[in-house]
């Protein structure tokens, strides 16, 4: 008897979320944001807001949740390094807000917990990540700049998060 391969499916979702300047102010680790830079992230989150792709990944029994900025996003932000390196720093921020305001919008524990655990990377997240466009790279990274994964419905903590071993957060 054969085994079957677990059917794999990726679900656009069409999420947009608001502008949130206290995340914007937690990345960046500041209590205090220059009306110049809120300006400017404003325009650039609301530019960058068609380049975010948000899905759901179906692999077997387990969903995931995958969000990300689209190449373009990254080859802008890494150009304006070049040529405005206070831009870039300030737009990097927007550019990691981004996805991380679509998974605490999709998945509010996340927000309450203040993490999103990565899951393991088995073989079939691994294909449904390939089938989503964005593979999983050898370094236990993304193939975006600005992306995010996490189990879909929220599982929480570092106890089931694969990069627990390096996460900074959980040696707290």
């Amino acid at each position: 008897m054969t085994q079957q391969t677990p059917a794999i499916d990726v679900e656009t979702l069409d999420l947009k979320p608001y502008f949130d300047l206290e995340l914007l102010m937690q990345i960046s680790q500041s209590k205090r944001l220059e009306g110049d830079d809120i300006d400017l992230m404003a325009e650039y989150w609301a530019r960058w807001m068609p380049h975010l792709r948000v899905q759901r990944l179906t692999a077997g029994k387990i969903q995931y949740l995958l969000v990300w900025l689209d190449e373009p996003v990254e080859k802008e932000l890494d150009a304006m390094w070049e040529s405005s390196p206070g831009d870039a720093f300030t737009l990097g921020i927007v550019a990691q807000a981004l996805p991380m305001g679509a998974v605490r919008d999709t998945l509010p524990d996340v927000a309450a917990v203040g993490c999103a655990p990565v899951p393991k990377p088995t073989d079939n997240l691994l294909r449904a990540l390939d089938k989503a466009g964005v593979p999983w790279e050898a370094d236990n990274t993304l193939g975006r700049q600005f992306a995010m994964l996490t189990h879909y419905p929220f599982k929480g903590g570092c106890a089931i998060c694969h990069l627990n071993d390096s996460c900074p957060n959980a040696k707290l």
